[in-house]
């Protein structure tokens, strides 16, 4: 266990946090970096403002005041040996910590053409287990997050082929390293995480910023 200034005692196997965005106020925006309060207010609608300053509270909570940079693909990475990987949709936003590279993706549930948009994105082996599930939309789902979170925790997001990635099993090899990935459900949201160590949490940890 490590304890990091102006945050908190952290073991370091991989954790995952999720907060109601609904319970924080604009005012908080007041607590963050002048780059996350800029980034705020280039937001347009008012719960991307909210999204925007859960995920640099959540920063400031879990990280110790590290410097963050991004990389050429726009995933944050901090100095001080952490990785972290912020993730949101509807009124929740997700925050993933660990010690080794992580990524993760949240979606609310919705109603759309699973097969049509699936054969945008998914792989063979993936439109197959689509094809073939009795509950498309949910299956739908849990590739989509499993993907996005494991193009994320490669430090790629899209901007490499969503179809160079299979996610049809719980793990990916790629230059001799094995991704490992992890579903949790919640609510009317599909979760995924990824990491480079199969250390999983349970259970998601939910927090009040």
């Amino acid at each position: 266990m490590i304890r990091l200034t102006h945050s908190v005692a952290i073991d370091m196997k991989t954790r995952l946090f999720i907060t109601d965005i609904r319970k924080i106020s604009f005012d908080r925006v007041g607590e963050l970096s002048p780059e996350r309060a800029e980034r705020v207010q280039r937001c347009r609608r008012a719960d991307d403002k909210l999204r925007c300053i859960a995920g640099g509270l959540f920063m400031n909570k879990f990280l110790g005041g590290a410097k963050i940079t991004v990389n050429e693909f726009g995933k944050p990475e901090c100095d001080n040996g952490l990785c972290f990987n912020i993730s949101h949709s509807g009124s929740y936003v997700l925050f993933a910590l660990s010690d080794s590279e992580v990524g993760c993706d949240i979606e609310e549930i919705r109603f759309l053409n699973g097969i049509r948009l699936g054969k945008i994105v998914f792989c063979d082996n993936e439109m197959k287990l689509l094809g073939n599930a009795f509950d498309r939309l949910g299956t739908f789902f849990e590739l989509w997050t499993k993907k996005e979170a494991l193009l994320k925790c490669m430090g790629d997001g899209f901007h490499r082929g969503a179809k160079s990635v299979d996610v049809s099993s719980g793990k990916f090899s790629e230059n001799q390293i094995e991704y490992y990935m992890k579903q949790y459900k919640f609510s009317d949201y599909e979760i995924s995480l990824c990491s480079v160590q199969n250390d999983f949490p349970k259970d998601i940890e939910f927090i009040t910023l």
